[in-house]
């Protein structure tokens, strides 16, 4: 048996209309709490929801939150916490949960973000004193962070983009609830839902996969090929909601195991120095490092392909790995109803090699995890290519 650990200290709970649990579950952690929010729910239902639930405590609400969570933001909502509160709870989509992960850090340990995100030319700052409970309520079906040991974090004065990754940062508890989902607009889930498939995705094909981490990210990819194009022509369908909430979150867990590979690599890189949105850098590059890996993974490639055409099956396994490429920038396109290229989030001729320089510094551990090592000319050549 290889040796393998899983490990997942968040209390995952799941389900339609769940969000009513709140109260319950934030009664034990103290009176004193901080509400993290994206913005958007500002004045919304949701919103005055989540405070009826919680009213009784004081609760102050910090909604400086925005899509690649900024160094700055999350420094200035550590410090409401440090007169003394006793919880987090964090509702909107990634970037909000990530925020309220990286402000727990802050407020518990000092110093900045951006001292937590470790590079390949400097350690990460240590994390040694006890984090508060943190409660996540996500509202996409995209980053899975509900379930993960990471927080991204942008660098507002370097332009630049890291993760900090720790085993403290996983929240206590998360109630992922489709219900809050249902009101997201087309765009959001279309560019949220390819997130969770690129993590099930690289999951399962990278270097550090295992029986548990596949385990998770076969059945997201088949949630996903079930729904990810149904919950983009109408985003009211209870079913494929459900579906990519679920999809979401075993792909958190998927990551958390044996972590992300070359597309979130170049992803993360592309949204560092453009500020695209997190799952259009991850679409616009995906086929082609696909292309690229082609012929290192075809047995999974080529199982991934029958999830999306079932008829492929009659096909020989080298022929269904070459089909993905199309495939998947098809249904990308599909679900955004926008080119999916990199040049469409502003990446310009003269960035092609501070994203491949970025990639190598700050997620060297992406590139080297992936089933085909990268060097840096490549990762300039697979660049161009997305263009």
């Amino acid at each position: 048996m290889t040796e393998m650990t899983f490990f997942c200290p968040t209390e995952l709970i799941c389900g339609f209309g769940i969000i009513d649990r709140l109260k319950d579950i934030t009664e034990p952690y103290g009176k004193k709490g901080l509400f993290v929010m994206d913005p958007f729910f500002q004045g919304s239902s949701i919103e005055a929801r989540i405070l009826e639930l919680l009213e009784g405590k004081e609760v102050r609400t910090y909604a400086r939150v925005t899509p690649n969570p900024r160094d700055t933001d999350i420094d200035a909502g550590a410090a409401l916490c440090r007169e003394g509160l006793d919880f987090i709870v964090a509702l909107g989509g990634g970037s909000a949960i990530d925020t309220a992960k990286a402000i727990n850090i802050v407020c518990s340990n000092g110093g900045s973000a951006w001292d937590y995100v470790k590079k390949e030319d400097r350690p990460a700052r240590e994390i040694t004193k006890a984090l508060m409970p943190l409660i996540a309520i996500p509202t996409t079906a995209g980053t899975g962070t509900e379930a993960t040991r990471y927080s991204v974090v942008t660098n507002a004065a370097q332009h630049g983009k890291g993760t900090i990754k720790t085993d403290l940062i996983f929240p206590t508890k998360a109630l992922v609830d489709a219900q809050l989902m249902m009101t997201m607009p087309r765009r959001t889930t279309a560019l949220t839902a390819i997130d969770a498939f690129a993590h099930a995705f690289e999951a399962y094909i990278g270097s550090k996969a295992n029986v548990f981490s596949e385990m998770f990210s076969l059945q997201a990819m088949k949630l996903f090929a079930r729904s990810a194009r149904r919950v983009c022509e109408n985003g009211n369908d209870r079913e494929a909601r459900c579906d990519m909430a679920l999809c979401s979150t075993l792909g958190g867990l998927a990551i958390s195991h044996s972590a992300t590979t070359l597309p979130h690599g170049i992803g993360q890189a592309l949204s560092g120095v453009t500020d695209a949105p997190h799952g259009g850098s991850i679409a616009a590059c995906m086929a082609q490092v696909v292309r690229f890996t082609l012929p290192e993974c075809t047995k999974k490639f080529a199982e991934v392909a029958c999830l999306f055409q079932p008829a492929l099956k009659e096909c020989p396994v080298r022929e269904q790995a070459e089909a993905l490429p199309g495939i998947l920038n098809q249904l990308f396109h599909d679900m955004t109803g926008e080119p999916v290229t990199m040049a469409s989030y502003g990446l310009k001729e003269d960035q092609v090699e501070a994203v491949a320089d970025m990639a190598l510094t700050n997620y060297y551990g992406d590139v080297s995890r992936h089933p085909k090592t990268a060097s840096r000319e490549e990762l300039i050549r697979i660049i161009h290519s997305c263009l």
